[in-house]
């Protein structure tokens, strides 16, 4: 399970593995809508409902937390930016001029309602929990579904929609060819597990060496995640040039 990167494709013979592509493509729209439409107790409950559909895939708590990783990033972001911004307003907004003033029991005191009023606030907990029913359900798609599929899911739905739209893309010998839209799609979608793979590769080289998680770690490897996104980003593109002879 060492090997395991967010938002990877796991093999598996389940009844989800082998529900139609294009069919989980167009579940995470309609599902987001639905979820962020509703009050956070309907996306609570389907949290509940998918974490529990995970365990009956076999899918490990690990894996599931791993996914989620987006969802706590932006979780303590929030709420980090929540707090400091009440802490600077318990000061009249001039609490860098004021803090060589300030005695510790009134800070002591500022520090503790803002964590109160911070974690009662309904909107960012509101958005958190829907953010998170969502990630789930994007998580279960790109660990069902291969590159491959999550690609033939998208050029299905293209064609059926152009031939619903009676519109079609031709050649200059009038042949039809591949839509475009569904290859740059398809392309984006599957950056996304692309991404958390060379960045759990590079963690494993930082490791391998002796490093340790720190902040240096981040300030060395961000720096080479987005290199080596740009270089995977850039043979994609040419590897589907030459499979399309442009």
């Amino acid at each position: 399970m060492a090997n395991y990167s967010a938002f990877s494709y796991k093999p598996g013979k389940t009844f989800v593995h082998k529900l139609p592509s294009q069919l989980k493509i167009l579940f995470i729209p309609i599902f987001n809508i639905i979820i962020f439409s509703l009050d956070w107790h309907v996306a609570a409950a389907f949290i509940l409902i998918q974490f529990i559909l995970f365990c009956f895939l076999r899918f490990t708590l690990r894996e599931q937390l791993t996914d989620l990783t987006p969802v706590i990033w932006y979780a303590i972001f929030m709420y980090l930016i929540g707090f400091f911004s009440e802490v600077y307003m318990k000061f009249s907004g001039d609490f860098l001029n004021t803090i060589s003033e300030i005695k510790p029991a009134d800070l002591f005191l500022a520090i503790l309602q803002a964590v109160k009023t911070t974690f009662s606030d309904e909107k960012t907990l509101n958005f958190v929990v829907k953010f998170c029913a969502c990630n789930q359900s994007a998580s279960l798609m790109f660990k069902t579904s291969t590159s491959l599929e999550l690609k033939q899911g998208i050029e299905s739905i293209e064609i059926k929609i152009r031939k619903f739209l009676s519109f079609k893309w031709k050649t200059k010998n009038d042949s039809e060819i591949e839509p475009k839209f569904s290859v740059v799609i398809s392309m984006f979608i599957n950056f996304l597990p692309a991404v958390f793979k060379i960045w759990n590769q590079l963690k494993k080289s930082w490791k391998a060496r002796n490093g340790k998680n720190s902040l240096r770690m981040y300030q060395v490897l961000l720096p080479v995640l987005f290199s080596v996104g740009l270089k995977y980003a850039a043979n994609s593109a040419r590897a589907v040039c030459i499979r399309r002879g442009d």
